[in-house]
């Protein structure tokens, strides 16, 4: 019950900003568990997979997501993926939670530095092409898009889902938000999809490598499922930048347990 209700929690912050719930379920498997890295990221992208499969429906119905966007990250994505769990297997566990930690806290960071923006209207810039798309609701979306950056984007996106175990939503909102001037509502349900379409290549690597404890990940994925569908409702309703604030606490808390973690108690 209690792995549930992590993957609950994990679930409904995931798909609010569109990174799938891992950055909450590794600190906690690392910290609470004491799992290793690899088992780590292959019992939390199982959780991520369930999560943004509900997400991704409940964004859909929404119309909010740029399916194309996703497809196109998912090309480049699931070979990165692959990689991904060749290598996470093969890292220190002192270097994967410092890597990880850094990675939260740059995005703690770059969420504090966005949060009180105004979204900028798109602009034509050389290389991108202005895309529009309108939701269920009649609300208009404008932003950029690259397929050469987008695929770029996608090896990025793929290679931090497995190693991590993050399902690659942290890489998405960022690119998108500050390169391509994605609205945040597209940004998560986009990323949500794309997460949809890249964690099952990570999460079968895994799963041959004997990463995946089923016993841990079953219950986070129950509780993923559920949240994946609470998510999108707040996130359609949520535009505050106090929700962001509070968000992007939590992630530098996780990130903060799991580097103080190594640093030794005496001289």
């Amino acid at each position: 019950m209690v792995l549930v209700a992590i993957g609950l929690f994990a679930g409904v912050l995931g798909t609010i900003v569109g990174l799938g719930g891992g950055f909450v379920v590794v600190p906690v498997l690392r910290i609470f568990y004491g799992i290793a890295p690899a088992a780590a990221a292959g019992i939390s992208l199982v959780m991520v997979l369930a999560n943004s499969i509900s997400g991704s429906f409940a964004y859909l119905r929404q119309r909010r997501a740029d399916v194309r966007v996703a497809l196109l990250i998912a090309t480049t994505g699931i070979p990165a993926s692959l990689l991904g769990t060749y290598l996470v297997g093969r890292t220190a566990i002192a270097g994967f939670d410092l890597l990880y930690g850094a990675l939260l806290v740059y995005f703690f960071i770059d969420i504090m530095r966005r949060r009180g923006r105004k979204e900028r209207p798109a602009m034509n810039v050389a290389g991108l092409r202005e895309r529009r798309i309108t939701d269920a609701y009649g609300e208009e979306f404008t932003y950029l898009t690259s397929t050469p950056l987008v695929l770029l984007t996608g090896l990025v996106f793929g290679f931090v889902s497995s190693f991590f175990g993050v399902g690659g939503g942290i890489i998405f909102v960022m690119v998108f938000i500050s390169m391509f001037r994605m609205p945040p509502h597209v940004v998560t349900a986009t990323s949500t999809v794309a997460i949809l379409l890249t964690a099952p290549a990570g999460v079968l690597s895994h799963a041959y490598a004997g990463d995946v404890d089923w016993g841990s990940a079953l219950p986070l994925a129950a509780g993923g499922l559920a949240g994946g569908q609470i998510g999108p409702r707040i996130a359609r309703r949520l535009s505050s930048p106090r929700l962001l604030t509070v968000i992007a606490t939590a992630i530098l808390l996780a990130a903060l347990a799991l580097i103080v973690k190594h640093v030794p108690l005496h001289a």
